[in-house]
C-alpha cells in the first residue's frame, strides 16, 4: 500500500514539473505584465487564497438499528501557481443513532459526532478538471454497548485519497464534483474505499 502512495505521489511530482517547464517555455511569449499581475504581492495573502464547503446527509437503518448523518467539510487553498495549490481540509458530522437495547428500554438514541482534518494538494490539468491528492484522518464515534445508556468509544482512521475532479462556475462561484480513492482503507470494514465528494468553491 505504500508502494501505491510513493506512485501516486511521483506521478504527481512529475505532472507538476512538467506544467512547470512548459510555463516556462511559454514565459518568453507572455506579456510581463500578465506575469506581473499574477505575482504581485500588493494584494497581499488572500488573494492567492480560494475556498470550499463540501456537505453530506445521509440515512440508513435495518430492523434493529437507524442512523441519520449530517455534516459539513470545509476547505482553503492557496494558489502557488494558478494551477497547483494546496491547503488544509476539515469534516465533522452530527449522527443520531437509534438502536434496539434488548433490554425494556426498547429502542434508544444516542447522539454522536464524528471530525476530521487532512490537508491536500490539488492541479488543474485543465479549466475544469483536476488532480486531487489527501491525506488526514477522521476521529469517529462508535457504539460499543447499552448499560442504561448507549456505551460509545472512539477510534481514529488514517486516510489517504488519490482522485480527481471537475469544476465549472461562473468564474467567482462555482461547483465541484470528484470521486476519490482510499488507499489506506482498512480491509476488515464494510465501508467502500470511494468517496464522492460534491461541494461549492469561491475563487477557485
Amino acid at each position: 500500500m505504500k508502494r501505491i502512495i510513493q506512485l501516486s505521489l511521483l506521478l504527481f511530482a512529475l505532472v507538476f514539473a512538467f506544467q512547470v517547464d512548459a510555463y516556462g517555455q511559454r514565459g518568453g511569449k507572455k506579456k510581463k505584465s500578465e506575469v506581473d499581475k499574477y505575482f504581485d504581492e500588493s494584494g497581499g495573502f488572500a488573494h492567492r487564497l480560494w475556498y470550499g464547503g463540501g456537505f453530506n446527509l445521509g440515512f440508513s437503518g435495518n430492523n434493529l438499528e437507524s442512523i441519520f448523518q449530517i455534516g459539513i467539510s470545509p476547505m482553503v487553498g492557496y494558489k502557488i501557481t494558478e494551477e497547483f495549490s494546496v491547503g488544509p481540509r476539515a469534516n465533522i458530522s452530527y449522527l443520531l443513532y437509534k438502536g434496539e437495547t434488548f433490554t425494556p428500554a426498547g429502542v434508544q438514541s444516542a447522539n454522536l459526532f464524528d471530525y476530521g482534518l487532512g490537508a491536500f494538494a490539488r492541479y488543474k490539468i485543465i479549466r475544469a478538471i483536476f488532480i486531487h491528492l489527501e491525506y488526514g484522518f477522521d476521529n469517529e464515534a462508535r457504539i460499543a454497548g447499552y448499560d442504561g445508556d448507549w456505551i460509545t468509544d472512539r477510534r481514529i482512521r488514517n486516510n489517504a485519497f488519490v482522485g480527481a475532479g471537475y469544476s465549472d462556475g461562473n468564474g467567482v462561484w462555482g461547483y465541484e464534483i470528484s470521486l476519490l480513492y482510499n488507499v489506506l482503507q482498512e480491509e476488515n470494514t464494510l465501508s467502500l474505499p470511494l468517496d464522492f465528494r460534491f461541494g461549492i468553491t469561491y475563487n477557485f
